[in-house]
């Protein structure tokens, strides 16, 4: 009687996900979250959709066709999340999902041929593909997968536990260089969720249920979500696209790509045959879309306009992604100085650089300064001082031994005199003056010995020449009205 009872229980836990009948995305339900959770997420969010707009209508200009004609690799970082070892699935399974990712993105998904004929035209290959990263953060050799025990035994997408080590989560990579999978188990019958487009750099990515992850003979779970499409269907969100039906249930709703048939509302289970569900498309609902609620098994396709959409979202508010080294093997220089950008200082002050280089970690640096104080060094987050004016380069060489890179950045350090100067003084021609940096000259006045202004100049640049090839002769005044307030200088124009 034990054995059966046991026996009982073991394969009710195994189809315990089958229990919800339909599939169940909580993007929508998490991105209502995130707009009560983060003030700026709604504007963060409708700015990234207008990007893709504005790129989508740029699709006649020549560089935005040859940057579309390239395949785009996304680098991808697994983290699992486990309370007991059924959780804790294994590499194969969390390789089997990416295999399925890679099909369905490149439409070399098996079931490809069970697209209907009259949706074959609209079919298409993304051009998307997806790595397992093999450089992690630290530039340090990673599997592109993190394990993580948690006292845990499921997670919600209203409290975003999974995205926080000291939540019982595990931290995001840096989101600008990986795609986050989150892999656990999820509350209230949720198989999956994604940050949209816009939304928080901190917890961006994609939670999935650990069921949904894989294809047989991997995935051992008996559900309709077992062949991997839930991670199909997430990363489109993560994209960018929307339901298939618009979320909402009239004929109305649109999830705004044209070769999407409208359809009332989601679909579920697997349809046969030809479903109208709105008389406005002669073919009837699209059920086979990766982005309708559909089984696993029935889920076949991304249309030509959803792939324009995910690429343009790529192209815009997540361009960051094309330039990582998280799959590649290799390094590349990289710099910057302590406040970010700013490289405007004062003769006489020390400038921080920092090291901003990606892909493996360096073993070696080789700092060259133009112009600094020390002039080269070997750290890797070296102080320089400059003592004199000037627009100076800067040159960084790193190597791990067998791997180098350099960059160069021309005029990357601009030096101002320590305070404002008039020069030369006296004149015959033109009177310059040149402010230091953090200060701002707003206008300047010359005045003669009797009060008369005879010259007054906007300034819209640090260093200002005033023309005094047709004044007098004579003893000048300059009133110079800056940021620091107005100053007096005594000039001479001499003939």
């Amino acid at each position: 009687m034990r054995i059966l009872l046991l026996a009982a229980l073991f394969a009710l836990y195994f189809t315990l996900p089958a229990a919800a009948q339909q599939r169940n995305c909580g993007t929508e339900a998490y991105i209502q979250t995130l707009k009560q959770s983060d003030a700026g997420f709604e504007q963060m969010h409708e700015q990234a959709r207008q990007a893709v707009q504005q790129a989508l209508k740029q699709q006649n200009n020549a560089q935005y066709l040859r940057q579309a004609a390239s395949t785009i690799t996304i680098p991808v970082v697994f983290h699992v999340l486990y309370y007991n070892s059924t959780q804790n699935i294994s590499d194969e399974q969390l390789l089997s999902q990416l295999s399925i990712l890679n099909a369905d993105f490149r439409r070399k998904n098996a079931d490809a041929v069970n697209t209907p004929s009259y949706f074959q035209p609209f079919a298409a290959d993304t051009e998307i593909e997806f790595c397992l990263a093999t450089i992690d953060p630290n530039g340090d050799p990673t599997t592109g997968i993190t394990r993580t025990p948690t006292t845990r035994s499921s997670f919600s997408y209203s409290t975003e536990n999974v995205k926080y080590t000291n939540r019982g989560g595990k931290d995001a990579w840096n989101s600008s260089q990986y795609l986050n999978i989150w892999v656990c188990r999820i509350d209230d019958n949720i198989i999956g969720y994604a940050t949209p487009p816009g939304g928080p750099p901190a917890t961006d990515g994609v939670v999935l249920d650990y069921t949904t992850i894989g294809a047989p003979p991997f995935n051992r779970f008996s559900t309709n979500y077992n062949l991997g499409r839930t991670a199909t269907h997430e990363v489109g969100h993560w994209l960018g696209l929307n339901h298939i039906w618009g979320n909402g249930s009239t004929c109305n709703d649109s999830d705004g790509i044209a070769d999407t048939p409208n359809q009332r509302e989601e679909n579920v289970g697997c349809p046969s045959g030809m479903s109208l569900s709105c008389n406005d498309s002669p073919y009837g609902d699209m059920y086979q879309n990766f982005m309708d609620y559909t089984d696993d098994a029935c889920m076949n396709l991304f249309t030509q306009g959803q792939a324009a959409y995910m690429r343009a979202a790529i192209s815009t508010s997540r361009a960051t992604i094309l330039n990582s080294l998280a799959c590649s093997g290799t390094l590349r220089s990289d710099f910057s100085t302590t406040v970010a950008g700013d490289t405007l200082v004062v003769a006489g002050y020390a400038v921080k650089f920092s090291d901003a280089s990606a892909g493996v970690r360096p073993t070696s640096y080789r700092w060259e300064f133009e112009g600094g104080n020390p002039a080269t060094s070997t750290e890797k987050n070296p102080t320089v001082t400059y003592t004199r004016p000037g627009i100076y380069d800067v040159k960084l060489t790193i190597s791990n031994g067998s791997l180098t890179s350099t960059e160069v950045k021309t005029d990357y350090v601009h030096v101002t005199v320590n305070d404002l100067v008039v020069y030369p003084n006296p004149s015959s021609d033109f009177i310059t003056i040149e402010q230091p940096a953090r200060i701002l000259v707003r206008q300047v006045e010359m005045v003669n010995h009797i009060g008369q202004t005879v010259i007054t100049a906007e300034v819209r640049d640090r260093v200002l020449r005033v023309d005094v090839r047709d004044v007098p002769a004579g003893i000048y005044f300059l009133r110079i009205t800056s940021t620091n307030g107005t100053i007096i200088k005594k000039v001479s124009v001499v003939r």
